[in-house]
């Protein structure tokens, strides 16, 4: 009645969606349309989602959406949004046309539809997995009722993990669900998840909440052999974690885009460090950070295989 969007908000990606340098928020809201609230730089937001492409999945239908986050999947200037929704609805994965919005929902074409129509998402991440260089996709699971196979028999109040693989864009979908997944296929009442590299070995672990019962950790043994590196950013002034931060790295021919937000999936927050999968690659050509307040740093390439501490305006 008051003409400001009124919402369910589960969820909530702070993403700089149209590169203008001002983070931008993306609401997943329960049964009602998505919100994008545009930062104008003045101090003010304008809700666009509908304008965008975001506000409805592919059907033009409210999602039961909960768990989001963010990333250049494809390695190029594309931006994806993944939201995990309710039972019986599929993820969506909103991505735009080339380097600007608007959005449209490509969960089907990129492999991402019929797998995860009966699962009940929370938590979700892009995050990669096997340090391939490419992102991979987490989501965690859960229904609400304790006796939902009693009426309805494809429902079942614990439920798997799902990771789905990203294979690149030479494969006929670029997401593939993993189906040799270890202790992620044990049914959880799944509800946060995030990531951390709790034994300092180069790989990201995963830590996911449950509903009333216990947390679980993860591990993630890596045996690909993959390369990687880790940067730890330092800023200043009153964003000492440099929070909203963004990272350029180019290693292989390929570019690799990250941004310093650690609030991600379903109330949940990732580790600050930001890690970079190399695959077989053996150095880096070239890093670039972009602090958040528009100040631009090329960094020496360093070695491989390590965790390097990147400080503001240190030489």
């Amino acid at each position: 009645l008051n003409g400001k969007p009124v919402g369910k908000g589960l969820g909530v990606a702070p993403v700089d969606y149209d590169r203008d340098g001002w983070i931008d928020l993306v609401v997943a809201n329960d049964t009602v349309r998505n919100f994008l609230f545009h930062n104008r730089g003045d101090g003010s937001f304008e809700e666009i989602g509908a304008l965008e492409g975001i506000a409805f999945d592919r059907d033009g239908k409210a999602t039961g959406a909960m768990g989001i986050d963010s990333a250049y999947f494809r390695n190029n200037l594309e931006l994806g949004i993944g939201i995990g929704n309710f039972a019986n609805e599929m993820t969506s994965l909103f991505v735009t046309a080339g380097e600007q919005p608007p959005f449209a929902d490509e969960a089907v074409l990129l492999g991402l539809g019929p797998d995860t129509r009966l699962a009940l998402t929370f938590g979700l991440l892009f995050f990669d997995a096997d340090l391939d260089g490419r992102l991979d996709l987490i989501q965690v699971n859960g229904h609400l009722e304790h006796e939902i196979n009693k009426v309805q028999p494809s429902q079942h109040y614990a439920q798997p993990a799902q990771l789905f693989w990203n294979c690149g864009e030479s494969c006929r979908t670029a997401f593939r669900l993993v189906t040799d997944a270890g202790d992620l296929a044990q049914p959880m009442v799944a509800r946060g998840a995030a990531y951390a590299d709790i034994d300092a070995d180069g790989d990201l672990d995963l830590i996911v909440t449950q509903n009333g019962r216990a947390a679980k950790l993860f591990r993630n043994d890596q045996q690909s052999g993959n390369h990687w590196l880790r940067l730890k950013l330092i800023g200043d002034g009153g964003n000492p974690d440099a929070i909203g931060a963004s990272i350029e790295l180019s290693a292989g021919g390929i570019t690799q885009y990250r941004s310093l937000i650690p609030a991600r999936s379903y109330l949940s927050q990732v580790e600050l460090p930001v890690t970079f999968g190399l695959g077989q690659g053996t150095g880096v050509e070239k890093i670039s950070v972009v602090w958040p307040d528009g100040t631009r740093q090329q960094i020496r390439p360093p070695g491989i295989d390590r965790l390097i501490t990147v400080v503001k305006g240190a030489p």
